[in-house]
Order: structure tokens, then C-alpha cells, then sequence
């Protein structure tokens, strides 16, 4: 498998961005092991439903196809041939010349429970894919008296007092350097059922879209994250949408510190269109610089 595309580092959890409802090819006889929300680590948390795969930056398809790809590991530079059972994206075969793709592959573990997950990706004019590492996920288990879907679900009679009505709420804000918590609560005696991570980059994105948003005109807003090395579409649509600010980026990779600048009323049309655009990218497509 061969793709040329630019690195767009979602593994980590360094990214959010803007949902995109897709379709999604699932062999029915398999929907059971799949559907439903899976936690783990910040950047692995997913729920597969009939429409796609969420997780915390954004909706995209998966596909129910087996098979097996060769990686590198990007720490240690050894390399795996994973076993997967499915995939989240929008292509790993077949990917043209000019074209990038990224994707999560999944190895069931223990069907409806456990798997393994794997974010892989290539840089620019590479042949191999790549990954950070793997993560283990779970099923939060929900009986079926329950609901994930509060705006359907009625009350559930416990037997304890409390007829409980459980809704996904934030229990524990993230900040820009920790994670927060989702549970899965009762609204009225607080029983929790499940839990989640919130990812700390929900709160950088916030901090930043806030930053564009209130920015004077003829100003430049100034990001240098050091966890960030791509930026969400969403944080470009912003960008549009205020038309008279500016972006500078400085960020570190590869041992080199870089700076790009994102001018006010940029013409966005030239770039490929993607959920994420990888900081090197944008460096080469704003005439950024090494700095020195």
C-alpha cells in the first residue's frame, strides 16, 4: 500500500474538528461486535453507529474488510505487519499518487468488548505508513433498558428510589494540558453507568477558535502549542469566517523549529481538502520559514 500525502498527526490526540456524516459499509453479521461507544485513551475513544465512527474531532466512515498492513513504528523504528478486522477512514488501498489518507485499523480482541486500535498515516512522498503506537478499547456497557440517545430514552425503574434517566454530560472539564470526563449520569440521583475521557485538545481548540473570534481587525493571533502539528478544518473555516485576522503558527518538528503565517482574507481554494491540515503542509503552502 502506497500514499503520498502530508502528515496530518491524529494520534495523541492532537487535533479536533468539524463533524462530516458519511456513509458506512458494515456486513450485518458483524454489526454487534462494533456498535456502540468504545473508551480508552484520549485519542482512541470512538462510537460506531450505522452512520459512521465519532471521536472527539470528528465523523467518518468504517469499513467492515480484514487485512493486514506493515508499519513503522515512529519511536523506536521497528516494524509490524498488523492483523486488522476493519477500518476507520476514507481509503488505505489503492490510494493515487497525488492523494493522502490516514486511517485507524481495529483487531477484535474479545468480540463486543475488547480491540485493539492503531492510527497510521505516511508523510509526504513516503511509501510506508507509519503509527505512535496502539491502544486498547472497551464497550461501556449499557443494558438495554438504557439509552446513549437521551433525547429517546424515558425513565428506568431501579427498584432503589430512583426511577434513573441517563444522559451523557461533561463531569470534569478538560484543560489545555489535562484530559476531561464524560459520564454517562443519572439526571436526578447522579448514579453513573459509564465513563469516557474528554480530550485536553477540546480545550485548546476551544481557546483558540475563542482567540480568532475576538481578535481585533489588522491583528495576528499567535498559536505555538507544542502538542499541535496539524490544524482542523474548523480552525480555517474560522479564519474565513472573520476575514480580517491573522494566523501565526511557530511549532517544532523533526528537531527544527518552523513558523507559517495564515494571512487575514486568505484565498483558501488551492488547498486539498481534508479534515486536518498537517503544520508542514500549511508551512509550504504559506511560504513559512525555518526559524533559525
Amino acid at each position: 500500500m502506497k500514499r503520498k500525502g502530508f502528515l496530518k498527526k491524529l494520534i495523541g490526540a492532537l487535533c479536533a474538528g468539524m463533524l462530516i456524516s458519511m456513509p458506512v459499509t458494515v456486513n450485518a453479521a458483524e454489526k454487534e461486535d462494533v456498535l456502540g461507544t468504545w473508551t480508552g485513551s484520549s485519542w482512541a475513544g470512538v462510537t460506531f453507529d450505522e452512520e459512521g465512527a465519532q471521536d472527539a474531532w470528528n465523523k467518518k466512515p468504517y469499513t467492515m474488510e480484514s487485512g493486514s498492513l506493515t508499519v513503522t513504528y515512529k519511536s523506536s523504528g521497528t516494524t509490524e505487519t498488523i492483523d486488522y478486522d476493519f477500518w476507520r477512514g476514507y481509503k488505505i488501498n489503492d490510494v493515487a499518487e497525488d492523494e493522502y489518507a490516514d486511517a485507524v485499523l481495529y483487531k477484535i480482541i474479545e468480540p463486543g468488548k475488547t480491540m485493539m486500535a492503531w492510527n497510521v498515516f505516511t508523510e509526504k512522498g513516503m511509501s510506508e505508513w507509519q503509527t505512535y503506537g496502539s491502544a486498547t478499547i472497551t464497550k461501556v456497557e449499557i443494558s438495554d433498558t438504557d439509552s446513549a440517545d437521551s433525547s429517546s430514552a424515558g425513565p428506568v425503574s431501579s427498584g432503589s428510589g430512583c426511577d434513573h434517566f441517563y444522559e451523557w454530560s461533561i463531569t470534569t472539564e478538560p484543560t489545555e494540558t489535562t484530559d476531561g470526563e464524560s459520564s454517562y449520569m443519572c439526571i436526578y440521583c447522579k448514579n453513573i453507568k459509564a465513563k469516557q475521557p474528554v480530550s485536553a485538545d477540546a480545550a485548546i481548540r476551544k481557546t483558540l477558535l475563542a482567540s480568532i473570534k475576538n481578535a481585533e481587525a489588522g491583528t495576528t493571533v499567535t498559536f505555538d502549542n507544542k502538542a499541535w502539528l496539524c490544524y482542523p478544518q474548523g480552525v480555517l473555516d474560522a479564519l474565513k469566517e472573520k476575514g480580517d485576522v491573522s494566523l501565526k503558527t511557530d511549532f517544532t518538528y523533526g528537531g527544527n523549529n518552523y513558523s507559517f503565517t495564515i494571512p487575514a482574507g486568505s484565498d483558501y481554494t488551492n488547498l486539498e481538502q481534508a479534515d486536518f491540515y498537517g503544520f508542514m503542509y500549511l508551512l509550504g503552502a504559506f511560504n513559512g520559514s525555518i526559524v533559525e
